[in-house]
C-alpha cells in the first residue's frame, strides 16, 4: 500500500495577484508550516471556545447581577480573584484551573453601563476584548499600542478564530460605546 503525501495540494490561478498565489506559483517554495501547525490550531480553537464562553459569562454578569453579587458567583464558576478595588466596585479574575489565557477586569463602578474587559496573557499577549452591558456584541481587538511584533506568536491567529463565533465582532468598542 502506497504511503499518500501530506504536503497540501496548492492550485495556481492564472493572473492572480503575487499575495494571492499558491507559493509555488509566486516564485518560493511551500513552508511546512501548516502541517506542524495543525496540533497547534486545534488547541488555539479549543481554548478559542473557553475564551468566549468566559467572556459571555461575565458579560451576563454585568448585565443581571450587581458588584456584591460578581466575587462569590465567578467564585462558584471557578474563576480566582485576582485584585480587587471595593470603592471603585471593580474586580479582575483568572481562571483558577491551569494557566490563564485572559484577565477578566469587570467594573460596576457605572451601574447603568457595567463593562468587561479581559486582556490576554502569554502565547496570545496582545487582545483586548471589551463587553459592556448595553450590547450583545464582544469587541475583538489588539492593543493599539503595540506592534505586531509585539503581540503573541499566536494573538492574530487567536483574534481570527474569535471572530468566527457569534456575538464577536472587529470593531473596536470606543466607537461602539
Amino acid at each position: 500500500m502506497g504511503r499518500s503525501s501530506r504536503t497540501p495540494t496548492l492550485s495556481v490561478v492564472k493572473d492572480a495577484p503575487r499575495h494571492m498565489q499558491s507559493p509555488a506559483a509566486a516564485g518560493t517554495p511551500p513552508s511546512p508550516e501548516p502541517l506542524e501547525r495543525k496540533p497547534e490550531l486545534s488547541g488555539l480553537l479549543e481554548r478559542a471556545a473557553i475564551a468566549a464562553k468566559q467572556m459571555r459569562y461575565f458579560g451576563l454578569v454585568a448585565q443581571r447581577s450587581s458588584f456584591d453579587e460578581l466575587v462569590p458567583s465567578a467564585e462558584r464558576a471557578g474563576f480566582a480573584l485576582f485584585n480587587e478595588v471595593t470603592n471603585r466596585k471593580q474586580a479582575k479574575f483568572r481562571w483558577a484551573a491551569g494557566e490563564a489565557d485572559f484577565i477578566f477586569d469587570v467594573s460596576f463602578e457605572h451601574p447603568d453601563r457595567a463593562s468587561v474587559i479581559a486582556e490576554s496573557c502569554r502565547d496570545i499577549f496582545g487582545l483586548v476584548l471589551v463587553s459592556d452591558s448595553r450590547g450583545p456584541n464582544i469587541s475583538v481587538e489588539t492593543k493599539p499600542w503595540l506592534g505586531n511584533k509585539e503581540l503573541g506568536r499566536n494573538a492574530l491567529l487567536f483574534r481570527d478564530v474569535l471572530l468566527m463565533f457569534p456575538d464577536f465582532d472587529g470593531t473596536p468598542a470606543w466607537t461602539k460605546y
